[in-house]
């Protein structure tokens, strides 16, 4: 995308079979989708309800039962506590989740019926859910590394993956009364199942109970139409994961006045015994971003916390757009990288050139020197955290080959190391440079396409634009293959952009500068089934260490690629987001 002006009155650059796309206004959704739960094996514990006095002379009146503690544990983050989130999550050979019931006593004479009731927050694929018992040991601070191992399962049975609950005769489980863990595991399957959790209020797990005369055959009573009662249990609350509903107070246009700087230097490393390199790589998982657009007159500011608010997390990394000779990142943008509790890295795409060539640039011009010069002077006064910086993002559409147009491939690479080589000289140390493409094949086959790149001294991330759109199967395809799209048929030279960086450029982190999803379904998959997709494209592309995504309504060609263009799509994105490679480890 663009800056502010270039995106409202210039052409957008993203990937498309003709490369010839309108940009409209950037209006970005705000309502984004919160972290999406990963795919995760759950263990599920019975705790109790208060107990029924049960008499041998009528069949007792059946229960229903809540949960006194869940929680799930996965492998992609092994120190993350996820007592508090909303789901529980079973996905094969990743994710195990906890859930306890209190079971009531059976009166003598009777048999005892038991039903785990799971309420499904989003459709999946078909798989198997196994239920087996577990240790009593874990609290809802379980985390992977802490989890105790189920026993094995004692029934397995379909999912559909469709349906609003599933219901599992766990009867064998409960062999006398008190305290009931139960382990549920995806044993096969592909994409994970999500449940509601004792946090997700109607949609949380129930464990229901029935009795029967000791050794009938016949039917069991069913649940009372009328709400049931449940004991009351003595464990704390545990704190939800709601996000606060505040509406951010309207800002003021961002200024350049110089904010106080922070004596912090360096990016708070994540929590859950991963680590960030000085060129801001992680040592696990991903980082994600987003470029939350304003929606109608919200500010770039305002629309963040909305944005964040919706996906239910706090972003990692924050993208700006920015153009000489305003100076940046502005008060706003400073604030968000220093809130306390959510400190976010910011990625700030800046344009230096000021109407002129990329050859003018490159050759010293000297009204954008002294802008370069005055932002490197900003930098070292006002923000000395780590932070990413593009200069003149997606240049593909505007390259001129013909020799003295100024805006030749070569141009461009010498005006990227001039600008850089003179931050540097000036004293900027804190900028992780990033070479932004829009990657796609038509580009991609390009003569000059490799001329672009400005060199590894003083490229350290190098970034794509994707966007999974369009009715053709090149372009509706899943996250894996969309950073990495091909195109035979036109463009049979190019080896898609991934294989293209890591083969050219070893070594080098890749990122999706931007990155978004239109609301669609085409050949048998829908958006939620293209989110769903991101963690498995992760592991197969190890060198992409953090994706930013474009949230806007709607614009050509690519549609609306808010996350919560649709319920079933927030829910899938918040699954994502919740838990695997793209769970937020930044303090």
């Amino acid at each position: 995308m663009r800056d502010a002006f270039s995106r409202r009155h210039a052409r957008h650059r993203a990937a498309v079979p003709s490369d010839v796309l309108n940009e409209p206004a950037a209006k970005a959704s705000r309502r984004m989708l919160i972290p999406i739960a990963a795919g995760v094996s759950l263990l599920l514990t019975t705790a109790g309800l208060g107990v029924a006095a049960l008499s041998s002379d009528s069949v007792p009146a059946p229960v229903s039962l809540t949960a006194t503690a869940d929680a799930y544990v996965s492998t992609k983050s092994p120190y993350q506590k996820h007592g508090w989130s909303t789901r529980l999550v079973a996905k094969m050979n990743e994710s195990t989740s906890l859930i306890r019931y209190t079971v009531p006593p059976v009166a003598d004479g009777f048999d005892r019926k038991a039903t785990l009731v799971l309420t499904r927050l989003t459709t999946s694929n078909p798989a198997k859910i196994a239920v087996a018992n577990a240790p009593a040991t874990w609290t809802e601070a379980v985390t992977y590394s802490t989890a105790p191992k189920p026993g094995t399962p004692f029934v397995t049975v379909d999912d559909d993956g469709k349906s609003a609950q599933l219901r599992i005769d766990v009867s064998k489980g409960i062999t006398e009364a008190g305290v009931l863990n139960l382990a549920l595991t995806q044993p096969i399957g592909r994409g994970g199942t999500v449940f509601g959790s004792r946090e997700s209020g109607l949609k949380q797990s129930k464990l229901e109970i029935s009795y029967v005369p000791e050794g009938s055959t016949g039917p069991v009573p069913s649940m009372p139409t009328s709400a049931p009662t449940s004991a009351p249990t003595t464990a704390t609350p545990k704190p939800t994961a709601t996000p606060t509903t505040t509406t951010p107070k309207p800002t003021a246009t961002p200024t350049t006045t110089t904010p106080t700087p922070t004596p912090t230097t360096t990016t708070s490393p994540p929590t859950t015994g991963c680590t960030v390199s000085a060129k801001l790589v992680p040592s696990c998982g991903a980082w994600f971003g987003a470029a939350a657009n304003p929606l109608g007159t919200e500010s770039w500011d305002q629309a963040l916390p909305t944005f964040e608010s919706t996906i239910g997390r706090t972003v990692d990394i924050a993208h700006y757009y920015n153009s000489s000779p305003k100076l940046f990142p502005t008060a706003d943008m400073i604030k968000r990288a220093r809130e306390p509790g959510k400190k976010r890295i910011l990625l700030l795409n800046w344009k230096p050139e000021m109407g002129r060539t990329w050859a003018q640039v490159a050759a010293g011009d000297p009204t954008v020197d002294a802008a370069i010069d005055a932002e490197a002077e900003y930098l070292k006064s006002t923000f000395p955290e780590k932070f990413f910086l593009g200069i003149h993002h997606e240049p593909e559409e505007e390259v001129r080959p013909a020799a003295g147009s100024g805006y030749t491939a070569k141009d461009y690479a010498a005006m990227y190391r001039h600008v850089a080589l003179r931050l540097k000289a000036k004293g900027v140390t804190n900028a992780v440079f990033v070479m932004n493409y829009m990657g796609t094949p038509h580009w991609g086959s390009q003569s000059w396409f490799n001329d672009l790149y400005p060199g590894d001294d003083v490229v350290d991330w190098i970034a794509e634009d994707p966007y999974i759109f369009g009715d053709h199967e090149n372009w509706w395809t899943d996250f894996g293959t969309a950073v990495n799209r091909t195109d035979t048929w036109t463009n049979p030279n190019w080896p898609g952009f991934y294989t293209w960086a890591t083969t050219k450029h070893p070594g080098k982190p890749i990122m999706l500068g931007e990155f978004g999803i239109n609301e669609q379904t085409l050949f048998g998959k829908s958006k939620p089934d293209m989110l769903r997709t991101i963690d498995e494209g992760l592991a197969k592309r190890p060198a992409l260490k953090a994706i930013v995504y474009w949230n806007e309504t709607k614009f050509d060609p690519v549609g609306e690629t808010r996350l919560d263009s649709s319920a079933a799509s927030k829910s899938a994105a918040q699954e994502v987001l919740d838990s695997g490679p793209l769970l937020r480890r930044l303090n």
